[in-house]
């Protein structure tokens, strides 16, 4: 934790209570679930490229996997979680996009 800054902190909690709350509205049925997981799905995915996929260019908004501190203590499973995050959140866009087209 020493390694990524509160910046980053904050902003993947916020992105971790939106993600869930998109769940909920899915799991919910509303109507709002599927613009919520467009929006809250593909936002997180550049989000995540952004933060952990470029290199430190982004000052506080970055907490790179590519030539990172020894003490971030990046690894095999930590790209994994990375990809696996990236992907889901845009599946979850993708479905969202699939929702508004069927109902519309």
């Amino acid at each position: 934790m020493d390694t990524i800054s509160s910046t980053i902190m904050v902003l993947g909690t916020v992105q971790f209570v939106l993600a869930v709350g998109t769940i909920a509205l899915v799991f919910a049925g509303h109507r709002w679930a599927a613009l919520a997981a467009v929006a809250i799905g593909f936002v997180s995915a550049a989000g995540f490229v952004l933060v952990h996929l470029f290199p430190d260019w982004f000052g506080p908004f970055s907490d790179s996997f590519i030539n990172p501190p020894a003490s971030a203590k990046v690894n095999g499973f930590s790209w994994f979680a990375a990809i696996f995050e990236i992907i889901a959140d845009l599946l979850i866009g993708v479905a969202g996009l699939r929702a508004r087209r069927a109902v519309a």
